[in-house]
């Protein structure tokens, strides 16, 4: 079995721009499928993968990397920009996407949101509805 999806699926050089799929569980509503990287390295059949927001943590199989027939990214170009940030892939979809991550922030304090111990606050927002009811709060 392993033999018959190696010759179905060549293997894809250093350099090569690539689309990933994004599971539904990693990206918001409305938000791309795929993320396009670029092959880093290969080692043991195992891809690294470097987006134009950083390297991403995990290696992937050759089954999971649909390569495109143009060399949308250079891999000169994206690992300036990276700079050896690693990243997940929901980050990397966050970061690809208009609309922002696939959840929300909420803090639930039970003080007032005075301090930088509030998420919210520490993050630079609102505190909203989600966050604690009805409970005082001088971060709305």
């Amino acid at each position: 079995m392993l033999k018959d999806t190696q010759d179905k699926l060549l293997p894809v050089e250093v350099g090569t721009t690539v689309r990933l799929s994004i599971p539904d569980v990693d990206r918001a509503r409305g938000s791309p499928n795929n993320i396009l990287a670029v092959v880093k390295s290969v080692d043991n059949d195992l891809y690294t993968l470097c987006s134009e927001h950083g390297q991403l943590k995990h290696k992937f199989t050759r089954a999971e990397i649909h390569p495109c027939r143009e060399r949308l990214l250079d891999l000169a170009d994206v690992t300036a920009k990276a700079e050896g940030k690693l990243i997940s892939l929901r980050e990397a979809a966050s970061n690809n996407s208009v609309s922002g991550s696939q959840g929300y922030k909420k803090c639930n304090c039970k003080a007032k949101c005075v301090s930088k111990k509030c998420t919210c606050r520490a993050n630079g927002q609102l505190c909203n509805s989600k966050c604690h009811s009805s409970l005082p709060c001088s971060n709305k």
